[in-house]
């Protein structure tokens, strides 16, 4: 399967990390401010998504990191100014700034110390077309209740999405809905998922081995949200 096989047209193209395409992975850091500012003004980005974090000192800041430091390194507590001089990030307050109003914002959280609180004061002061809250636990996400109507929340689902109360989590403000292995969607769950109102987003496409066992499984499950740096 190739890139021109694949019809884009009815796509929701995103930035993971901020990245806009294929370049963009060579050149920038992810979930840096420049790559984000880019990404931003791509008429094909509908959403920037980015992997929030917070520091020792209350920051939250922008980084996915490399798997020692996504499994490891990054639990230890780290003030603010030690994780930009090691890992350059930055914070989500700079990165919010480049963004203009019209994009999707995603927010996968990685820090559970993260509160509402952090949250809207993040994003004092400004407006974007949605904020999607983003994390594996329903428990964790509750804290997120009772926010403004811009504000949505997505689950990732690694196991027994067939479990799951989708027409509660429909009736808690959830909007999005991922699983993360294909051989979890079956067609009943799937049904589910459209018949609740969520919208299914597909699975994350890291945990494929190949780009085109990826393509192969969007064109399978016709998934409707994907990232830009594997299409453009």
């Amino acid at each position: 399967m190739t890139k021109q096989s694949l019809d884009l047209k009815d796509k929701m193209i995103y930035a993971h990390k901020g990245y806009f395409d294929r370049e963009s992975v060579k050149h920038y850091r992810e979930n840096s401010v420049e790559v984000c500012k880019i990404a931003s003004t791509k008429d094909y980005i509908k959403a920037i998504e980015v992997d929030v974090r917070k520091s020792s000192d209350g920051i939250l800041y922008c980084y996915h990191g490399n798997f020692w430091q996504y499994i490891f390194l990054l639990k230890i507590p780290q003030t603010f100014t030690t994780l930009q001089k090691k890992y350059h990030v930055a914070t989500l307050k700079d990165i919010l700034s480049v963004i203009s109003s019209d994009k999707i914002i995603a927010l996968d959280i990685k820090d559970t110390k993260i509160t509402k609180a952090d949250i809207l004061n993040a994003f004092a002061g400004k407006k974007f077309k949605e904020v999607v809250i983003i994390n594996k636990s329903t428990a964790y996400l509750e804290r997120f209740d009772n926010m403004s109507k811009e504000f949505v929340k997505m689950l990732n689902v690694n196991v027994f999405p067939a479990f799951c109360n989708l027409e509660k989590l429909k009736g808690d403000n959830f909007k999005y809905f991922e699983i993360l292995f294909p051989f979890l969607a079956t067609k009943k769950i799937l049904q589910k998922i459209k018949d609740s109102g969520l919208e299914w987003t597909g699975f994350p496409a890291i945990i494929f081995t190949s780009e085109e066992s990826y393509r192969e499984c969007v064109e399978k499950y016709k998934i409707p949200y994907l990232p830009a740096h594997l299409f453009y």
